[in-house]
């Protein structure tokens, strides 16, 4: 049996006395795209960033490619470097043009010069024209397209999305979604938090449902969607579909 990509065994994290993950057991193969879903503050959020110990769980493991993720440990720059993350605000550098967001942190972190590459994906995403833009000119779909080939700069193994359409217009929507269906088709391992149920269920090998820190239910879309067998994924789903 192969190593999965990402592991999260028995993972907990609590905010003072909010418990945020309970018990947590995720395993995710490589070239999966698994899709977490769930009402606010269920937590998706904190379960993504556990991934790469933007957040320390209080318990239990996480592993990449079956390295144990060790915020204190010598290896997780170089750990966290192998998973892309793009966050619901962007995070872009307002003072830098848009070639300099993408090709910033391979120069940093791995002391390279990929601007090269990183024109590659900003024409990957569909902003090739705005490479010496600032992000403040751009439209929110633009900057989370920026933000996506920022997160793709660093070659990653793996890409999480921490609900990256639910700050855009409903118009800027599907210009994102469109560029993440193409890094699902290219075989790109992700984990999403998302909204977007349309986006679940074409997309997903997975989905993940959670409620007040755990995943409650899960399998594939048809399942989840179609046959939810757990009183809150009915109710949840109810009420959006």
């Amino acid at each position: 049996m192969s190593t999965p990509r990402i592991a999260m065994k028995g993972v907990c994290k609590r905010f003072g006395d909010v418990v945020a993950l309970d018990g947590v057991d995720v395993a995710i193969s490589r070239g999966e795209v698994v899709v977490v879903i769930g009402p606010s503050g269920s937590g998706k959020s904190t379960l993504l960033r556990c991934v790469n110990a933007l957040e320390i769980p209080d318990a239990g493991t996480v592993h990449i490619e079956g390295k144990l993720v060790d915020a204190h440990g010598k290896g997780i720059n170089k750990l966290r470097a192998e998973v892309g993350m793009v966050f619901q605000h962007f995070n872009l550098f307002p003072h830098k043009t848009v070639l300099d967001n993408v090709r910033l942190a391979p120069q940093v972190v791995l002391g390279e010069d990929r601007t090269a590459k990183a024109i590659e994906l900003l024409e990957r995403v569909g902003v090739e024209d705005k490479v010496r833009n600032y992000p403040d000119t751009l439209s929110g779909g633009q900057k989370q397209r920026v933000a996506i080939a920022r997160a793709l700069a660093m070659e990653p193994i793996a890409m999480l999305f921490d609900e990256p359409t639910s700050a855009l217009d409903p118009e800027m929507v599907g210009e994102v979604l469109g560029v993440m269906k193409q890094l699902a088709a290219d075989g790109m391992t992700m984990l999403v938090a998302t909204h977007e149920m349309g986006f679940a269920r074409e997309v997903a090998n997975r989905v993940l449902f959670m409620d007040d820190g755990r995943v409650v239910e899960e399998g594939s879309p048809e399942q989840v969607f179609g046959a939810p067998q757990h009183e809150r994924t009915k109710a949840f789903l109810g009420k959006i579909l």
